[in-house]
């Protein structure tokens, strides 16, 4: 009986233990990847890794905005806090009394970007009560202050705000939506937003219209032909998020294509509901994984989990350099997210 126990002990310890070497190896690789490939020696991260894309190098808030939300994601205080130090020196703008966050770092750069904006203030504020650090709300607090200040119009946040001009745009794309942040400002129209995503299904076809024009109160589209799925994807979850229901045009079609072809393309005709471009690419599946996560569809998100392990950040002869960092970003993210669920 002794034995037995004894037995079952061990199984249990290996067990744990296994967990906690896949964790650890998981939360590590991610940073030394990013160190490895896409940080420059003043710890900026570029789009693409490697050195050969001079041409192609840009350092965007999208991409430090990614890292930071990942970071808290994983609970990593030190990595956190260095690009928070990065974030200040590179993109934080002082205006009079008000900063902003330059969308990429040139000295000409006088524009934000609001959905990069919107995940660095969410990123602040969970890391704030993650690793009890004031700092990072007060931060937070003064940046989303500015978006107020510059961009809000009838309840509603426009996409960015021109320094130079002093002019602000009138669009807003609907991908660029943050729940998390417009659930927590009182100066935000949170019903208004939900009519406005609620309905943005196009009539004619399963996706959705992009932009919402907040001066003429009309939608747009990206491209009268075709969707990107990544944008298709990132409103289909706002979409569940805001509204609580199920885009449940978008949503067929989405299990119906993926059922029918075992694979999803990075655009679709409009007309034809086909593939519009004959490429994969593992940020489509990462966002896909994502969103059958949030619409709690775990089996199709077993499945493109499944596909996502096959593609390029996954594999070990990666090649960074082909690699754009919101590719790399989103798949481990997705796959995070994935294995939490699990």
């Amino acid at each position: 009986m002794k034995s037995k126990m004894r037995i079952q002990s061990l199984s249990v310890f290996f067990l744990l233990l296994g967990v906690i070497i896949i964790l650890s190896s998981c939360k590590v690789g991610v940073q030394e990847v990013v160190r490895e490939h896409y940080e420059n020696n003043k710890g900026l991260i570029q789009n693409y890794g490697g050195s050969k894309n001079k041409q192609k190098r840009e350092y965007l808030s999208e991409s430090i905005g990614q890292y930071m939300y990942y970071l808290v994601l994983i609970k990593d205080e030190k990595t956190f806090s260095s690009q928070v130090d990065s974030l200040k020196e590179h993109f934080i703008v002082t205006e009079g009394d008000q900063l902003f966050i330059k969308w990429r770092v040139t000295k000409s750069t006088v524009v934000n970007a609001s959905i990069d904006d919107f995940r660095i203030i969410e990123s602040l504020k969970k890391a704030s009560k993650e690793f009890n650090e004031p700092s990072y709300l007060v931060l937070a607090n003064k940046l989303e202050e500015t978006i107020i200040s510059t961009q809000l119009t009838d309840g509603l946040v426009v996409d960015f705000y021109d320094w130079k001009l002093k002019k602000k745009t009138s669009e807003i794309h609907l991908s660029y939506l943050n729940d998390t942040v417009i659930k927590g400002n009182k100066e935000l129209d949170t019903e208004l937003y939900q009519k406005i995503v609620a309905d943005s299904l196009d009539t004619n076809s399963p996706y959705f219209n992009e932009v919402y024009d907040v001066e003429k109160k009309t939608y747009e589209t990206a491209n009268k032909e075709t969707v990107n799925l990544i944008d298709q994807f990132l409103i289909a979850m706002n979409y569940i998020k805001m509204t609580n229901k199920i885009p449940r045009e978008f949503d067929q079609w989405l299990r119906d294509e993926w059922t029918s072809e075992q694979k999803l393309a990075g655009g679709y005709n409009k007309q034809t509901l086909s593939p519009s471009v004959e490429y994969e690419s593992s940020a489509v599946y990462s966002m896909a994984i994502l969103y059958f996560i949030t619409a709690n569809e775990p089996e199709y998100a077993k499945q493109v989990h499944e596909i996502l392990m096959e593609q390029p950040p996954f594999s070990s002869e990666a090649n960074y350099e082909e690699i754009h960092f919101f590719d790399y970003l989103w798949a481990k993210t997705s796959d995070w997210e994935y294995k939490k669920m699990n």
